[in-house]
């Protein structure tokens, strides 16, 4: 396990520049590849958000849409009535709607691509769940992405970051946020009440930073 944690670091390190947002060439696509294996994490945690017909859904960073099939999967009544798709990157918005068109047509979903540090089409206090797997390492400056999460947040609406800083290489421009607790304060900070878990799932865990708005 050791060794394998060290090459994925030594990997990523090599590809950060593509982690964020994948473009082309080979870098781009191994990033892809390695993104894709977030997939049992992304939906242990559509499970544990427990999602309701009443809920508007935000998952930033969707990536290869592993979070639209654990939804298809769900009865009506876990359907949220709008699912909003936060992806920056061209290559997975193309990968997103290949995704969709699978999907039954009824499923609410929106694709925007701009940076979250604004989000426009989303009016203040209106998203009930929103989450990002493998994301919150990139928002940079923190306080200020999460200044416009806590906007579009209902109050006690949940925020979650799953997150696998075992294998996140340091000394990178990209991987920037990398304590778990300087995220927690800055959520606390932001205005939201903070917990963390560590999830165990088949392939493996993950730590799960979950916020409550006050």
């Amino acid at each position: 396990m050791f060794n394998k944690v060290k090459i994925i670091k030594w990997i990523l390190g090599n590809i950060s520049h593509q982690m964020r947002a994948p473009t082309g060439g080979v870098s781009g696509w191994l990033a892809m590849q390695i993104m894709e294996t977030n997939a049992s994490s992304t939906r242990e945690v559509i499970r544990r958000l427990e999602l309701n017909q009443n809920d508007t859904l935000v998952e930033l960073g969707t990536g290869h849409g592993e979070s639209l099939r654990k939804i298809a999967e769900m009865d009506s009544a876990s359907i949220p009535k709008r699912i909003v798709c936060v992806e920056i990157s061209n290559k997975f918005r193309s990968e997103l709607q290949k995704t969709i068109a699978a999907l039954p047509p009824k499923l609410p979903i929106e694709i925007h691509g701009e940076d979250c540090i604004k989000m426009p089409y989303l009016d203040d206090g209106t998203v009930t769940k929103l989450f990002g797997v493998n994301v919150v390492y990139f928002l940079n400056p923190l306080p200020e992405y999460l200044k416009e999460i806590n906007r579009v947040m209902k109050q006690n609406g949940t925020v979650v970051f799953g997150c696998k800083f075992s294998v996140i290489p340091q000394n990178t421009d990209e991987f920037v946020n990398l304590d778990p607790s300087y995220i927690a304060n800055a959520m606390k900070d932001a205005g939201f009440d903070v917990a963390t878990e560590k999830v165990k799932i088949h392939a493996g865990n993950y730590l799960e930073i979950k916020g409550k708005k006050r």
